[in-house]
């Protein structure tokens, strides 16, 4: 299953101001997930995250257990929810560091290279390995390691991102982070 939807949506409105929540306050991922809806970059993403009808199954054993699909059979140790190759990453409970992994599917032109950038709130670090992802091909698959960090200082919630783009996409993923310290 490809999630498109996600990849092509932005936290600037359709007036090209940043999205206000109803008080006109600057919103967070936590009101606007991942941004205002573009359907024209849905067409042409250039990266997508596949996950499939077991991916999520594992997901809801890490997170509320498998009510859906009784002939599937949760590991005794799930898999953490935060490892749902999904474009946005959310981390409960951070203590100190975590790192998941990611695989994006190139649907755009063969032979491109995507560069990553991260931002992440004061007291908090977002480090994509490696940070450059060349495709030969359309259909080519490559994975990545992110790694979220948190400051002893740093607690509550937290926000950023990472955007992968080589040169015509922009392929942005929200990071919302818990800590607990």
């Amino acid at each position: 299953m490809h999630v498109l939807i996600i990849l092509a949506a932005s936290p600037i409105n359709n007036v090209d101001n940043l999205i206000t929540d109803t008080l006109g306050n600057f919103a967070t991922p936590l009101q606007y997930g991942s941004g205002h809806i573009q359907p024209s970059k849905a067409a042409d993403p250039g990266l997508v995250y596949d996950a499939s009808y077991s991916d999520y199954l594992l997901f809801l054993c890490s997170s509320i257990g498998n009510f859906l699909d009784p002939t599937f059979n949760c590991p005794i140790i799930p898999p953490s929810a935060s490892n749902l190759n999904y474009p946005s990453l959310a981390i409960t409970n951070l203590i100190g560091a975590v790192t998941v992994e990611r695989t994006v599917t190139n649907v755009g032109e063969g032979n491109t290279t995507y560069t990553v950038s991260t931002s992440a709130q004061r007291g908090y670090t977002i480090t994509i390995s490696p940070s450059t992802l060349h495709f030969s091909a359309t259909g080519e698959k490559q994975s990545f390691t992110i790694t979220v960090a948190a400051a002893a200082t740093a607690s509550g919630n937290a926000f950023g991102w990472y955007v992968w783009f080589d040169g015509t996409h922009v392929v942005t993923s929200p990071v919302v982070i818990n800590t607990v310290f």
